[in-house]
C-alpha cells in the first residue's frame, strides 16, 4: 500500500468542510472496516476534473461517460501542460512517470510509492480529503494499470443513486503476481456468455445478435474488465469469414484495452495462421493442396490435414504465414498446440529424432522442433511477442512418466526433467497441465516447472457448468509462484446463462491477478453487485463453500445448498434475482 512520509498533513476531524459528505456511517466507524475500502461517501462541488496522461484517454472516457450524467460539470483535461487544479474534486489519471501533476501532487500529499517493485499492470487508488476538496488517484504503473484502476473504481467503488455520486473511501495499491493470465476461447457458447455477462456495461454494437468480429470485442471487454491479458483463439482471425480490416480491427480494440490476441497454432489447418484474402496462407487449404507434404502415420499412411513439420515447403508457408499475422494483424503472441502425443514418420522426422538423441519420447522432440523453429522465426518478427507452447502433460515426475509411458517401450524411462524444454528458445513459455497433478494429490508439487519460463493450464471449462472451482484454484494459485509458473490459463465453455461460468471467471481473475485475494473484499464488493446486495453476497460464499473442496465437488451438501440459495434469493436485492434463479435450477440439476 502507499506508504506515508513524516511531518504530513493530519486527517481533518468529521465535521470539516469537506465535499463528500458520508452517506452511510460516521467516521469512526469507519475506522472498523476494512483500511483498504472505508464507507461510502457522497461525490460533489461547483468543478471537477479528470487529468490524465496521453496514454490514457480510453480510461478517462470510461470514467467521464459513467459520471458527467450526475456530474454535469465534469471535464477531461490532458495532463501534459496542465496548471495546478484547483477544482472541488480533481481524479490524476495515469501513470505518475506520464502524468506529472499526478505525481507532484500525490507527493504534496505527503505520500510515496515505489513503482519500481511493482510489476506489470500494478495499480493505485487513493481517495485524499483535505482543505474542502477531494483528490482522487486513478494511477497504474503502466497504462494497462491504469485501465484496470479505472475500470475497478467505476465498477466496483462509484456507483449512482438518484442523481448522486457515491464513493468508497480507498487505500488500495494492487501489485499483478503473475504476469500471464490468459483465457482460451473454446466454443461460441463462451462469446455468448461472456456478451451476456457485460450486457451492462459492453459498447454500442455489441448487444442483440453481434457478427463474430463484434463478439470477439465483447469477449475482449470481459477479459479487460477481469484483469485477464490474454485472449486464446482457434481459427484464427476468428470464426467464419471476417476479413483482414475486420481482424486489424479487433487486434488494435484488444491491444487498446490491454488484451493480447493469441492465435493458437498448429500443424493441422484448422489451428494454423490463415487469411481470407489470401487462400495461399490458409493451411487447411495449403494441406489438402500438398498431400505429399502431409505428416505420416505409424503404419505410413498420410495424415489428411496434418503437416509435416520437417518438409522445408511447410516451413516457409509458415514463415509467410507468421509474417502476415504479425505485420498485418499485429498479434500479441502465439499459443503453439500441437494434438496430443503427435508424432509424424516421415523420412525427415524420423531422421531428425534421430539426430536429436536423447532419452525424450518421439512426440517430445517433434514437438521441441516444431516450437523451436516457430518461436525463432515468431521473435524475429516481433521480439515482443509472447510465445507459448502447450507441453501436454503436468511438470511433476509421475506426470511425465505416465504420458511417455504409451510411447515408449516397456521398462524405459523418459528423461526427467524433460528435454526439449531446453531444445526451445528460452525465452518460450512452456504451459503445463495442472489439474491432473491437482486430481492426483501430486499438487503442491515438490517439483519445480522446468525451463525459464512457464504457466499452468486448466483445463475446466468443459465442465465448468455443472462444477464450481473456487477452491482449487485457490490452491493452484497459492502455489503458483513457487512452482515456477508466471502465470495461468483458462478454457472458456458451458452454457451462456450458467452462474457457476460466471463465478469461475471472476474467482480465477481474482487469483491469478493476486493470488492472496481478500475474499470478504471481494464478495462483499464485487459478487454483491451481481447477486443483489452484501447480504446476499455473504450467503452466496457459505453455499460455495458447501458446494466444493480443494478435492472437488460435495455431493453430500446439494441439499443444504439449495436450502440456503432459495433463503437468499428471497433477501437478494432486484438487481440479482435472476442470477440467484438460475444458481438454485443449477444446484436442483446437480441433484438430478
Amino acid at each position: 500500500m502507499a506508504t506515508r512520509r513524516p511531518q504530513t498533513w493530519q486527517v481533518a476531524a468529521a465535521g470539516s468542510l469537506w465535499m463528500l459528505s458520508l452517506c452511510v456511517e460516521s467516521a469512526s466507524a469507519q475506522r472498523k472496516e476494512n483500511a483498504r475500502v472505508m464507507g461510502l461517501v457522497e461525490l460533489y462541488g461547483l468543478s471537477a476534473s479528470i487529468v490524465h496522461g496521453d496514454e490514457d484517454q480510453l480510461a478517462a472516457n470510461l470514467l467521464l461517460e459513467f459520471l458527467r450524467p450526475n456530474l454535469r460539470e465534469l471535464k477531461t483535461v490532458p495532463a501534459k501542460g496542465s496548471k495546478n487544479r484547483d477544482d472541488d474534486v480533481v481524479l490524476y489519471l495515469g501513470s505518475f512517470d506520464k502524468n506529472l501533476p499526478a505525481a507532484k501532487a500525490f507527493k504534496s500529499f505527503g505520500y510515496s510509492l515505489n513503482w519500481d517493485a511493482l510489476s506489470e499492470g500494478s495499480f493505485l487508488l487513493k481517495t485524499f480529503r483535505k482543505g474542502g476538496k477531494t483528490t482522487i488517484f486513478v494511477a497504474g504503473k503502466d497504462r494497462q494499470g491504469t485501465l484496470y484502476a479505472a475500470q475497478e473504481l467505476k465498477n466496483y467503488y462509484l456507483r449512482t443513486d438518484m442523481g448522486r455520486v457515491l464513493l468508497n473511501e480507498l487505500s488500495i495499491s494492487e501489485r499483478a503476481q503473475l504476469k500471464y493470465r490468459w483465457f482460451r476461447l473454446t466454443d461460441r457458447d463462451t462469446e455468448s456468455r461472456v456478451k451476456r455477462a457485460i450486457a451492462d456495461t459492453a459498447p454500442a454494437g455489441s448487444s442483440g445478435q453481434p457478427s463474430d468480429p463484434a463478439q470477439l470485442k465483447a469477449v475482449v471487454d470481459y477479459l479487460s474488465t477481469l484483469r485477464l491479458n490474454g485472449l486464446l483463439l482457434r481459427s484464427f482471425p476468428g470464426v467464419g469469414s471476417t476479413g483482414v480490416a475486420a481482424v486489424q480491427d479487433l487486434c488494435a480494440y484488444a491491444a487498446e484495452r490491454a488484451v493480447r490476441i493469441l492465435p493458437r497454432i498448429g500443424l493441422n489447418g484448422c489451428d494454423g495462421p490463415h487469411s481470407d484474402g489470401d487462400r495461399t496462407l490458409n493451411l487447411d487449404s495449403w494441406a489438402k493442396a500438398h498431400r505429399d507434404l502431409c505428416a505420416v502415420g505409424r503404419n505410413g499412411s498420410i495424415r489428411d490435414g496434418m503437416l509435416c513439420p520437417e518438409k522445408p515447403e511447410n516451413r516457409q508457408r509458415y514463415r509467410e504465414g507468421l509474417q502476415w499475422l504479425f505485420q498485418t494483424a499485429r498479434v500479441g503472441g502465439v499459443s503453439i498446440e500441437l494434438e496430443p502425443f503427435f508424432v509424424c514418420y516421415s523420412e525427415d522426422c524420423k531422421k531428425a529424432r534421430l539426430a536429436m538423441g536423447g532419452a525424450d519420447p518421439d512426440y517430445s522432440k517433434d514437438l521441441a522442433r516444431f516450437v523451436g523453429f516457430l518461436a525463432e522465426e515468431i521473435l524475429k518478427l516481433d521480439p515482443s511477442a509472447w510465445v507459448a507452447y502447450l507441453s501436454g502433460t503436468g511438470f511433476d515426475y509421475e506426470s511425465i512418466q505416465a504420458s511417455a509411458a504409451r510411447a515408449l517401450p516397456p521398462g524405459q524411462r523418459a528423461a526427467f526433467p524433460p528435454e526439449f524444454v531446453h531444445r526451445i528458445p528460452e525465452s518460450a513459455v512452456a504451459e503445463w497441465e495442472l489439474a491432473p497433478m491437482l486430481k492426483s494429490g501430486v499438487w503442491p508439487s515438490p517439483f519445480r516447472a522446468p525451463g525459464k519460463h512457464g504457466l499452468g493450464v486448466l483445463q475446466w471449462g468443459g465442465s465448468a457448468a455443472k462444477e464450481i472451482y473456487w477452491k482449487r484454484t485457490e490452491s493452484i494459485t497459492h502455489h503458483a509462484i513457487a512452482s515456477n509458473l508466471e502465470g495461468l490459463v483458462i478454457s472458456g465453455g458451458g452454457r451462456s446463462d450458467n452462474p457457476f461460468s460466471e463465478l469461475n471467471d471472476l474467482v480465477f481473475a481474482e487469483l491469478a491477478f493476486n493470488p492472496a485475494v481478500n475474499f470478504d473484499e471481494l464478495f462483499r464488493f464485487k459478487v454483491s453487485r451481481l447477486y443483489g446486495g452484501e447480504e446476499a453476497a455473504r450467503r452466496l460464499s457459505k453455499i460455495l463453500a458447501l458446494l466444493e473442496d480443494e478435492k472437488g465437488m460435495l455431493v453430500a451438501n446439494y441439499d443444504e445448498a439449495l436450502r440456503l440459495a432459495r433463503q437468499a434469493a428471497e433477501v437478494s436485492e432486484r438487481s440479482g434475482k435472476e442470477r440467484w434463479a438460475q444458481l438454485v435450477e443449477l444446484i436442483q440439476s446437480l441433484k438430478r
